[in-house]
């Protein structure tokens, strides 16, 4: 009995040296104990800029919309306001390509507006801007009196290439492109500049969705699934809608274009026939809050370990109203009303997937 516990003792002994020396020096030691990030949501660890551009046709028959748009514009922003985000806004019309050379060739044509018969003196909003809801009525109201030929995506395109908007974008920032029209886009470079509008979607002079996805892809440095921008269109959504406009203009279309956009982008698609954009506006604005608050993570969790706590309060996995987890890019959404104010701390725990030296 006394040999037996001998040799046991000496059996542990053997085993506990080969265990220490494994974690020597020289060799790699594991630990399988949770890990695990704090975020402090502010301008030194999170970054809450947020660049909105809001495209807003200026073609015949668009009045009545850029009212329904001022008029629910609070349903937009106060949420931003509310949460302390760092906006910059700034309005252009679906006119402004001709700035380009090969149109008009007039570069203040693509220059952020600030009004139409009144002026704010205001290009580019922010949160110190004195009345932040007028100002932006004020500016979005940009007539119905603009080129019939419609290229929202090229007008967006010069708007954010033009020198005279210059600090709008910020290298950090999220972008979030808003389209307010009721015809669709037909940009291509090539088309003739004062010929009849050619809105057939087979023409060969006609820009690819795709190359508006690539152009914004390139102006943000990002690429999907963790694009720093959005586009979102209020547009005719299907024919019941553009039966209904076909009445103040006949050659309403559907905007489909404007859909893909939104689509390939992750944005909100809305229709331009609601008697009140108030809706659409707050659909619109969560997404955004939503896409412009990814945390990542430095490492993958094990499945069902994450805990995530705004303010030291638990906050539910789920995907109306508080976090998912996206394996695609190793990052935390936040939703609805669990977005985090710009000052919340953030705790996000959990155990890794590997060991870790």
């Amino acid at each position: 009995m006394i040999k037996t516990r001998y040799l046991l003792l000496v059996l542990i002994a053997v085993i506990s040296m080969q265990f220490f020396v494994a974690c020597g020096k020289d060799s790699p030691s594991f630990s399988l104990l949770p890990g695990g990030q704090t975020f402090k949501q502010n301008k030194d660890a999170f970054n809450n800029q947020l660049d909105i551009l809001w495209v807003v046709d200026n073609s015949g028959s668009m009045g009545p919309f850029q009212t329904n748009l001022a008029n629910n514009f609070n349903s937009f922003i106060n949420d931003f306001q509310k949460k302390g985000y760092d906006y910059r806004i700034s309005v252009t019309t679906s006119d402004a390509y001709r700035a380009a050379a090969g149109f008009a060739n007039n570069p203040t044509i693509a220059k952020f507006k600030d009004g139409l018969t009144t002026h704010t003196g205001v290009f580019v909003i922010l949160p110190t801007t004195s009345d932040v809801i007028g100002t932006f009525v004020t500016n979005a109201i940009v007539g119905s009196t603009g080129n019939p030929d419609e290229r929202v995506f090229s007008s967006m395109r010069e708007s954010l290439n033009s020198t005279l908007n210059a600090g709008f974008l910020r290298p950090q920032s999220f972008l979030a492109v808003v389209i307010l029209s009721d015809e669709d886009d037909f940009s291509g470079a090539s088309r003739c500049a004062g010929c009849t509008p050619d809105h057939s979607y087979t023409a060969t002079t006609l820009d690819t969705v795709q190359s508006y996805v690539t152009y914004l892809d390139q102006l943000t440095q990002s690429t999907a699934p963790s694009r720093r921008y959005n586009v979102s269109s209020i547009t005719v959504l299907d024919d019941a809608c553009r039966a209904q406009h076909a009445v103040q203009s006949a050659s309403t279309i559907i905007g489909q274009r404007y859909i893909q956009l939104s689509n390939m982008t992750n944005g909100v698609t809305s229709s331009i026939c609601d008697a009140s954009f108030a809706n659409s506006l707050q659909s619109i604005q969560a997404r955004i809050a939503e896409l412009s608050t990814k945390f990542f993570l430095d490492r993958a969790p094990q499945d069902g370990t994450i805990v995530i706590r705004v303010n030291g309060i638990v906050i539910p996995n789920d995907s109306s109203n508080g976090w998912t987890y996206s394996a695609l890019d190793n990052s935390i959404t936040f939703h609805g009303t669990a977005v985090p104010d710009q000052n919340a701390t953030i705790d996000v725990s959990f155990v890794p997937v590997t060991i870790t030296n």
